[in-house]
């Protein structure tokens, strides 16, 4: 039998998705659905109008972000007698997918490299707006590691001349 996002969402309790708290494997394969979101951003922020686009997430990442959802604010049936239930609830369930795919990254480049930040709290994470998180030496390591052959770098190696390192 193969391995399950599912599977493991009805084994574990939803503290046990937080990004900090997965094991190694399954933050691997949610680091891959994660991938597939930050290669839509990207496509978007270059090719497409971000206030038109549409990103789609994958079935797993919805499946945690609702189960967060429901640990957070209990397992209730949203009214569909008006639309406006249906149309927040949807922008909740993607905002909060959006703000669990941020953490998932954070969690997969700080474990890779050794770098403490702020962790989410199942309370906010689907909430807590990414850059409201203190990440700072993070964001330093991805620059220096990322952005140092960039076109756009400066002769000192940072992002670009002027801007904070």
């Amino acid at each position: 039998m193969g391995f399950s996002i599912k599977d493991e969402l009805e084994n574990a309790a939803a503290e046990d998705f937080l990004p900090q708290n997965l094991p190694p494997k399954l933050l691997a394969v949610i680091g891959l659905r994660v991938d597939e979101f930050l290669q839509q951003y990207a496509d978007i922020a270059t090719e497409g109008d971000p206030a038109t686009a549409r990103i789609k997430f994958h079935p797993d990442i919805l499946d945690i972000v609702t189960r967060l959802y429901v640990a957070v604010h209990g397992d209730h049936d949203v009214d569909t007698g008006d639309v406006r239930n249906i149309l927040t609830f949807q922008e909740a369930i993607n905002r909060g997918a959006i703000n669990y795919c941020m953490a998932a990254f954070r969690e997969t480049v700080g474990r890779d490299a050794g770098i403490d930040y702020e962790k989410p709290e199942l309370s906010t994470i689907l909430t807590k707006p990414p850059e409201s998180y203190d990440c700072h030496d993070l964001l330093a390591y991805m620059r220096k590691t990322n952005c140092q052959n960039c076109a756009g770098s400066g002769s000192q190696g940072g992002i670009m001349p002027g801007m904070p390192q």
